[in-house]
């Protein structure tokens, strides 16, 4: 984690003051007034850092040989932030992807940053008059259908994660709300006690940009609030004070992101499940929900809180598959041959027998 933010109370974090004052100005103008969350600000404020260093470096403003961790990101003023031209932008993409071996959606993200920095400089703050990341387009990113848990696999990562670790109720519980609920990390480590409302079977969640939103409760869902709730009520030491709902055992306070991904990273390992993190069972609650062909896209797009359906449209690919198995599933689908082969003029032996198949036998008996 960095060393400005405390992922336990991300908004309670040190000022951002390692950048120029254009960089601090703007990101203080992310978390006031444009409303973007602690994360969201602190990874533009690293994306610009590391355009400024980058900048020195190729303005000469450094040795040539200085290693680019090493370089200060600090001094550069409005006028030379004027002074950057497209040029410059496509050079710094060139340099991520061919030097930093970014993935396109890394450099898609970090031109964002610079795309939002210079529109607050023109459009916002008056600055400057020109915009030279106007015309750079992202690069077009690959379609990556997300990866998912199957139903039998999320069934073995509960079973698993019950009788996992020193402390089974909360992770078991965090399992369920992650399989049943599609919720982020940071919305299950954020989530306090008077979010809850098990009566009337729903949750309070905060997401990206302090959005809120209602989270209805299954059956699963309750069972296991209420189990883990009455565990972490006999926890030792625990002070009544502390409202985060899920807390590890030895400091007794909120738990916190790393330590959930490495309660989900062993359970899974436990289940004997390789390669999935703990934002695939986010995908995994969309995906089986969608599955089900009762759940369209507004609706998903509404319980996992995207501010944009475009988002949410990367489960339609599940609809493919399941015409697909519909094709497959039909009783006249099974191949029996072609028509009749046509009858042979004239008569005599064979007159009127199917032509002989003249396709050579592959290797192991196979035919063509």
């Amino acid at each position: 984690m960095s060393i400005y933010l405390d992922e336990k109370n991300p908004g309670q974090h040190k000022p951002f003051q390692d950048a120029s004052k254009d960089v601090v100005d703007y990101v203080r103008y992310l978390e006031v007034i444009a409303g973007k969350s602690p994360n969201t600000a602190f990874n533009y404020y690293c994306d610009l850092r590391n355009f400024s260093k980058f900048m020195k470096k190729r303005r000469g403003l450094v040795p040539e040989d200085a290693e680019m961790k090493e370089i200060d990101p600090k001094g550069l003023d409005t006028a030379f932030w004027g002074s950057v031209t497209r040029e410059d932008i496509y050079e710094y993409l060139y340099f991520l992807n061919q030097t930093c071996g970014n993935k396109k959606s890394s450099t898609a993200r970090r031109l964002a940053s610079l795309h939002g920095f210079y529109d607050y400089m023109v459009n916002h703050a008056s600055r400057l008059e020109s915009d030279p990341t106007a015309a750079v387009s992202p690069p077009k990113l690959d379609k990556v259908l997300p990866k998912y848990l199957t139903a039998d696999q999320a069934v073995e990562l509960l079973e698993t994660s019950r009788s996992q670790g020193d402390f089974p109720e909360r992770d078991y519980c965090m399992v369920t709300l992650f399989l049943n609920c599609g919720m982020r990390l940071a919305e299950l480590v954020g989530m306090n006690l008077e979010d809850i409302d098990l009566p009337g079977r729903q949750i309070r969640l905060f997401g990206k940009g302090h959005k809120e939103r209602m989270v209805y409760l299954n059956d699963a869902c309750v069972q296991a609030l209420d189990r883990y709730l009455q565990k972490r009520g006999t926890v030792e030491g625990l002070s009544p004070k502390e409202r985060a709902v899920f807390i590890t055992r030895m400091r007794k306070d909120r738990i916190s992101n790393r330590r959930v991904e490495q309660i989900i990273t062993a359970a899974m390992k436990a289940a004997g499940l390789q390669g999935y993190s703990t934002h695939k069972l986010r995908h995994t609650a969309a995906t089986l929900m969608y599955q089900t062909g009762t759940v369209d896209v507004l609706t998903l797009k509404e319980l996992l809180g995207h501010s944009n359906v475009s988002t949410t449209q990367i489960y339609t690919h599940l609809k493919d598959a399941q015409v697909r198995a519909a094709v497959e599933a039909n009783p006249l689908g099974a191949a029996r041959g072609g028509p009749p082969a046509p009858e042979t003029e004239g008569e005599g032996e064979g007159a009127g027998e199917p032509l002989p198949d003249i396709l050579p036998s592959l290797p192991g008996g196979e035919e063509g």
